[in-house]
């Protein structure tokens, strides 16, 4: 490696996924494990013609923002990437990539971003697992994929995730997991029966039964106020239909019934539907539905028979909605959209088609479900114009 391929840069910000971004040689350079106001030496690992990516050799002048990595693993692990930034900080950061990602990819010139909320704990709030598993001559690895992505890292704990977590990897490495097969295996928090598919979670002080393996927010200590942000921007007044999308076993189906003369729940998955309309009879709640189906096809359909809806809440997996269901929905012409997504890009390049189809984004809301990681949650706020 030659000389010129390595340089000390002055770290201006964090990219959105996490990178610290310098300049030199003409070019802006991507670094991961930087903070901002960083002085760093840095090796030239990538290039292109107008960017490239870097690898940190060492910190010459450390900025005040930066911490002490909690994690023994922090930085051979892929699993977190802002350990090494205080917290305040990597809400500004957030904050920021928030507005920068609506404003690029979602072409508005300046998104209405409220202020990011913060995590009531930002290690040990993970209330979920899934780490992969493979069988040596000398037992099993079992963990997390390193920062390239090609290599299994073996961890004996995790410290984002809740205390009851570490106790069954503790466990399960102990026992040595008697895998048949390689592959992912799953821990929830909490007290664990191996032989039961069903795991309990409270919110707001409402019991939610969830199938083993079905899906439910991350953060044990932030889904509360999820709850609290997307009945807000409801307000009070009743509507006739309310449509949750991807609604899992009923979480918001069952905490905005009360908005709602008639609450209808889409999902694909059928164990997780037949949890829904069990949680909804636990709690009497008599006036939602449960569709099992693919949210597509289910909108596609409604669109067809031009059925009269007021308000839809939209949580889809990562990368976000499809085209024939923006399609749907902007046809159903709900009055207003509530757009739930743990991925902004794919969140901001689907509201660029809402607007459109003549909606308008009238807020935007940034919650720090993962902290320590690059990821962010956003609630947005769509209104027909």
């Amino acid at each position: 490696m030659q000389m010129k391929d390595r340089f000390t840069v002055k770290i201006q910000s964090i990219a959105f996924g996490g990178s610290g971004v310098g300049r030199a040689d003409g070019l802006v350079i991507f670094v991961p494990f930087t903070a901002p106001e960083d002085i760093v030496e840095i090796e030239i690992v990538a290039r292109r013609k107008k960017f490239a990516r870097g690898r940190l050799i060492r910190v010459v002048e450390p900025s005040r923002r930066r911490t002490l990595p909690l994690c023994r693993y922090y930085g051979i692990c892929g699993g977190c990437s802002y350990q090494h930034i205080d917290y305040e900080c990597q809400l500004e950061i957030k904050q920021q990539q928030v507005q920068e990602v609506f404003s690029r990819i979602g072409a508005i010139a300046h998104p209405e971003v409220s202020e990011i909320i913060p995590s009531p704990m930002n290690f040990g709030y993970r209330g979920k697992a899934r780490l992969h598993a493979a069988k040596m001559t000398a037992g099993v690895r079992l963990g997390f994929m390193d920062v390239s992505g090609g290599r299994l890292v073996d961890i004996e704990r995790c410290e984002i995730m809740d205390e009851t977590i570490n106790e069954q990897i503790r466990e399960a490495r102990a026992k040595g997991m008697n895998l048949v097969d390689d592959g992912d295996v799953t821990f929830w928090s909490g007290p664990q029966n191996p032989s039961e598919d069903t795991i309990v979670r409270m919110v707001k002080g409402r019991e939610f039964l969830i199938p083993f393996a079905g899906f439910f927010q991350a953060n044990l200590h932030l889904t509360g106020r999820m709850v609290d942000e997307v009945s807000r921007l409801i307000g009070t007044g009743k509507r006739d239909t309310i449509i949750d999308a991807c609604c899992g076993s009923g979480l918001f189906s069952i905490f905005m019934a009360p908005y709602a003369l008639r609450m209808i729940g889409v999902e694909i998955n059928e164990k997780s539907v037949r949890y829904a309309r069990e949680n909804a009879k636990r709690q009497e709640i008599g006036n939602t539905e449960f569709i099992c189906g693919d949210v597509e096809d289910v909108l596609v359909d409604m669109a067809r028979r031009k059925d009269s809806m007021d308000l839809i809440i939209l949580d889809p997996p990562r990368t976000g909605l499809s085209r024939k269901t923006i399609v749907a929905v902007s046809e159903l012409k709900f009055r207003e959209i509530i757009y739930i997504s743990c991925d902004p890009a794919t969140q901001a390049r689907d509201v660029k088609k809402f607007h459109d189809n003549g909606y308008c984004l009238e807020s935007l809301i940034p919650m720090d479900m993962f902290s320590q990681t690059e990821h962010i949650e956003t609630i947005a706020l769509l209104r027909r114009s």
